[in-house]
């Protein structure tokens, strides 16, 4: 996937959705936007997530 493309993956039990931000080894860099105060405090928008837990959108 290249950096841009909007993805699916689980964050502390809950869906999300985001955008690739930057591509790593085996992982990527992803931004995203919750409504969950507790999950915006602890990744200020923007999680690691590894590429076999991440899912393009279509």
């Amino acid at each position: 996937m290249e950096i841009g493309t909007k993805v699916t993956f689980k964050l502390e039990g809950q869906t999300m959705t985001g955008t690739i931000a930057k591509a790593y080894t085996n992982s990527y860099l992803i931004e995203f936007t919750s409504t969950d105060p507790e999950i915006v405090d602890k990744y200020h928008d923007k999680v690691i997530i590894s590429q076999k837990k991440v899912t393009e959108v279509k």
